[in-house]
C-alpha cells in the first residue's frame, strides 16, 4: 500500500490551492452540536494560549485522501476525501465565518473612510477566499473558477450558498447540522474577538488564522490508489464505529457497483434521500424494513451485517468474482425498493394513508391509521403495514381496523407484553410477502382472536376498563379519549342489536382527535361539591366527549345546567346522557356499564 502520511497543520492542506471533494459513498455532514462545541473549546484554548505567547498544538486525527492530477493544469490535484470530511468541512466553515466578519469590518472601514484598513481587509478577504472558498484556475489557456471544497451531492448546494452568505433554507438533517455549525462558529468567533476597535478585531482574527496554519494539526494521508484508500477506510470505520448503519450500507453498495456508472449514480440518488432523516430515525426505518421482509428483528449492533446479507447477498460474490450487468441492475432495484419503503415509513410515522383516495374507503377509514400510529403510537405494527401495502386498499384498511382494536384491548387496557403481538405481525408480514395475491386476512383474525382469548379475555378486559380514569396531568388521557370516541363511532351499530362485524354506521362524522375534549358530567371542579360523587368524578362512568363546537361550554356547571347543551350535542352518547333526570351515583354506574358493554362487543378481532 503506497501511502504518504504527513503530520502537518490544517492550513498546509489549503496552501497550494487543492480541490477537495467528498466521494459518493461518504455520508453527509454529520457533526452534532456536541462535536461543534468541542471544536470551539479547542479553538478558544489555542486562541488564549497563542495570545498569551504560549502556543499549543491540537491534534484532530487523520485525514485520508486519494490524489488525482488535473489534466492540463500544472501541479494541480483533486483530492477525494475518504476519511475526515467532517473535520475538513468544519475547518472551511470556520474560515468562511472569518471571511464574513472581515467583510463586516470592511463595511465599517469604508463608512469611516479608513482607507488603510480597507486596503488590508480587502487583501485578507481575497487571500482567504482563494485558499478556502474558490480560486481561478488556468487549464489549457482557459481560466475557470474552481471551488476549494465540494461536499456530498445533497449537501454541496446548501453549503455553497451558506458560506457565500446567501442564507439558503435547510431541507434535510445534514443541512440543519451544517447551518448549526456555521451559526455556532460565527457566534463563537464574534465572542472571541469582542474588542471594540477594528484593528484589535483584525489582530484577533489573524490569531485564529495562525491557529489554522500552525496549531491545528492532523495526520494527512495521501495515496494515488483508490483501492488502498478504501481498504484503509474500512479498517478505520470497521463495523460502523464512526459511521451510521445507513452510511455504511450506502458506502458498501456504491463500492460494489464500481464500474457500473449508471447504476451507481442512480443508487447514490436513492441513498441520498434515504439518509435525509436523522440517523436514529433512519435506523428505525431500516429496522422496520428488515423486520417486514425477514419476519424477525436484527440483533442489536448487527443491523449493518444482517441487512447487508439479507438484501445484498451479492456483496459476498464481489470479493471473488466480477459482477455481471444483470446483477448490478438487481442491486439498484433492491436499493430502489428500500427507497420506496423508506418513503412509506415516513408516511406511516405521520399516520398518512399509503393509497390514493378510492371508494369504498373514505376519510373515516383513513383516520383509523392516523389514530393508531400517531395518537396511540403503535409503531410496532409498521413492519406489518409495510408488507400489507402490497394488498388491495380495502384489505389494508381491514387490517388497520383489526390491529387498532386488538392493540387497544390487549396492550393499552390489559397491559400484556407486546412480544406476542409482534410475533403475529412478523408471521403475517411473511405470509403477505410470499404471495400477496392469495393472502387471506382471516389468518390474522384467527391468530389475534386466539391471543385475546388467552391473554385479554372479556373478564380481564372488563376489569381493566373499570379502572380507567381521567388523569389530571396533561397528555395522559389519549387512550381514554380514543376509547370514548370509538364507542361513539360504533354506538349506532350497538343500539341496532350489535350483530355481525362491528361497523361505524355514519362515517360522515369524523371527530378531530385534538379538538374533541373529555367531558366530566359531574363537574371536575364543582361549585357545590357532592361527597358521594367527588370520588367518582374522574372514573369512566362520569365521562363522555364533547364535539369541538361545545368544548368551552358548560364548564363546571351542574348537570341540570349542562343538560340542554348535551341535548344539542352531535354525539349520540352525550345526547342520551341528557335523557337522565338527575346525575347521581347510580347514573354513573349505569353509564360505566354501558360503555363497558359496548367495548366488549366492539374491541374484538
Amino acid at each position: 500500500m503506497k501511502m504518504e502520511p504527513a503530520y502537518t497543520s490544517v492550513g498546509k492542506i489549503f496552501e497550494y490551492r487543492p480541490m477537495l471533494f467528498i466521494p459518493k459513498y461518504q455520508r453527509a455532514y454529520a457533526w452534532e452540536a456536541e462535536s461543534v462545541e468541542d471544536f470551539i473549546k479547542d479553538l478558544k484554548n489555542c486562541f488564549d494560549r497563542r495570545k498569551g505567547n504560549t502556543p499549543v498544538n491540537h491534534f484532530f486525527g487523520g485525514v485520508l485522501c486519494v490524489r488525482y492530477a488535473v489534466p492540463g493544469a500544472v501541479n494541480q490535484h483533486e483530492y477525494e476525501i475518504i476519511d475526515g470530511q467532517q473535520r475538513i468541512s468544519t475547518f472551511t466553515i470556520l474560515m468562511s465565518c472569518l471571511i464574513k466578519i472581515y467583510q463586516e469590518l470592511l463595511e465599517q472601514a469604508k463608512n469611516l473612510k479608513d482607507t488603510n484598513n480597507q486596503f488590508i481587509l480587502e487583501g485578507r478577504i481575497k487571500a482567504l477566499s482563494e485558499r478556502f472558498i474558490e480560486f481561478n484556475q488556468e487549464v489549457q489557456r482557459k481560466v475557470n473558477s474552481v471551488e476549494v471544497m465540494k461536499l456530498s451531492r445533497v449537501d454541496h448546494p446548501f453549503y455553497k450558498d451558506l458560506i457565500r452568505g446567501k442564507n439558503p433554507f435547510p431541507s434535510r438533517d445534514s443541512h440543519h447540522k451544517i447551518n448549526h455549525a456555521y451559526q455556532t462558529l460565527l457566534k463563537a468567533v464574534r465572542k472571541i474577538i469582542s474588542n471594540s476597535k477594528i484593528e484589535e478585531k483584525m489582530d484577533d482574527i489573524e490569531i485564529i488564522q495562525n491557529i489554522i496554519d500552525n496549531d491545528f494539526t492532523i495526520l494527512y494521508m495521501v495515496t494515488d490508489s483508490k483501492e488502498d484508500a478504501f481498504r484503509l477506510f474500512q479498517v478505520i470505520n470497521d463495523r460502523g464505529t464512526n459511521l451510521t448503519v445507513g452510511d455504511l450500507l450506502k458506502a458498501k453498495t456504491l463500492e460494489i457497483l464500481e464500474g457500473f456508472t449508471d447504476e451507481q449514480d442512480n443508487c447514490e440518488r436513492c441513498w441520498d434521500d434515504i439518509l435525509a432523516d436523522t440517523p436514529s430515525v433512519t435506523a428505525d426505518y431500516l429496522n422496520w424494513i428488515y423486520e417486514s421482509y425477514k419476519g424477525k428483528r436484527a440483533k442489536q449492533d448487527e443491523l449493518f451485517d444482517t441487512f447487508l446479507d439479507g438484501f445484498f447477498p451479492e456483496h459476498k460474490k464481489h470479493k471473488t468474482e466480477q459482477f455481471k450487468d444483470y446483477e448490478s441492475t438487481q442491486i439498484y432495484q433492491t436499493v430502489k425498493n428500500i427507497h420506496n419503503d423508506i418513503f412509506k415509513c415516513r408516511k406511516l410515522l405521520e399516520g398518512q394513508w399509503l393509497y390514493s383516495s378510492q371508494q369504498p374507503i373514505n376519510n373515516w377509514d383513513r383516520t383509523r391509521l392516523s389514530i393508531l400510529l400517531k395518537e396511540l403510537e403503535h409503531t410496532l405494527s409498521i413492519p406489518l403495514f409495510l408488507a400489507a401495502s402490497q394488498l388491495d386498499h380495502k384489505v389494508f384498511s381491514e387490517i388497520v381496523q383489526i390491529v387498532e382494536k386488538v392493540f387497544f384491548r390487549y396492550k393499552i387496557i390489559c397491559n400484556q407484553h407486546a412480544n406476542s403481538l409482534k410475533n403475529i405481525y412478523y408471521e403475517e408480514s411473511l405470509l403477505i410477502r410470499q404471495n400477496p395475491d392469495t393472502y387471506d386476512v382471516s389468518t390474522l383474525r384467527q391468530k389475534l382472536h386466539k391471543l385475546i382469548k388467552t391473554k385479554a379475555s372479556d373478564l380481564t378486559f372488563k376489569n381493566g376498563l373499570e379502572t380507567l380514569e381521567y388523569k389530571e396531568s396533561r397528555g395522559g388521557n389519549k387512550p381514554l379519549k380514543y376509547y370514548l370516541m370509538t364507542v361513539e363511532y360504533y354506538y349506532q351499530w350497538y343500539q341496532a342489536g350489535a350483530t355481525g362485524t362491528p361497523i361505524c354506521k355514519d362515517k360522515s362524522r369524523i371527530y378531530d382527535f385534538a379538538g374533541t375534549s373529555i367531558e366530566h358530567i359531574y363537574p371536575q371542579n364543582s361549585k357545590s361539591k357532592d361527597e358521594k360523587l367527588e370520588p367518582l368524578k374522574n372514573t369512566l362512568g362520569n365521562l363522555t366527549i364533547l364535539d369541538p363546537a361545545q368544548n368551552s361550554i358548560g364548564g363546571n356547571e351542574p348537570f341540570e345546567v349542562k343538560k340542554p347543551l348535551y341535548q344539542e350535542s352531535s354525539i349520540q352518547l352525550t345526547r342520551d346522557i341528557a335523557n337522565n333526570q338527575t346525575w347521581s351515583e347510580q347514573e354513573i354506574i349505569n353509564h360505566k356499564n354501558l360503555l363497558i358493554d359496548v367495548a366488549l362487543k366492539v374491541f374484538s378481532p
